[in-house]
């Protein structure tokens, strides 16, 4: 995730933010407490970014809130195509619209565990985290949609 980044782009790597320079007596050495950058923005931040501390961090703040967001209704999908397929194996477990959905919840899943598991909350990346999300609701509809009952055509006019 972090390699679509402004970052990445920008030639920063992971131990400018997460482990920053500090001075030890007359040396300049990296911190190996890797860590979030947000516990010290002065020396991980605003070694680049000049504006004050609170607006870097509120930046931050919001890209994660928007993330999280994104990331609980993509969990709510996939919740919800999960209930559906377990009604669905109980009244037909051999069909195929089963095992269509099931091949959708898989992807759904995988899409919303690869932006959980890469754990800055779409920092690294805001736009592709909010993508791959919206991929991830897209699948679980999907998914629901493919496990609806099939409506009759309606009759044609003459």
């Amino acid at each position: 995730m972090w390699n679509q980044g402004i970052h990445a782009r920008s030639g920063v790597a992971c131990a400018d933010c997460h482990m920053p320079y500090m001075r030890e007596g007359a040396l300049k050495i990296s911190d190996h407490h890797v860590r979030s950058p947000l516990l010290n923005i002065n020396r991980s931040c605003q070694t680049c970014h000049r504006w004050p501390e609170e607006e870097l961090k509120s930046r931050a703040e919001a890209i994660q809130e928007r993330t999280q967001k994104m990331r609980n209704e993509a969990m709510d999908a996939l919740v919800e195509l999960i209930a559906d397929l377990k009604a669905a194996r109980a009244a037909n477990p051999s069909s195929d619209e089963v095992t269509r959905a099931q091949d959708l919840q898989r992807k759904a899943q995988f899409y919303l565990d690869f932006v959980e598991a890469e754990n800055s909350i779409g920092f690294h990346a805001p736009e592709e985290a909010l993508r791959i999300l919206g991929e991830s609701i897209n699948f679980a509809r999907q998914g629901q949609l493919v496990l609806r009952p099939k409506q009759p055509a309606a009759p044609s006019s003459p």
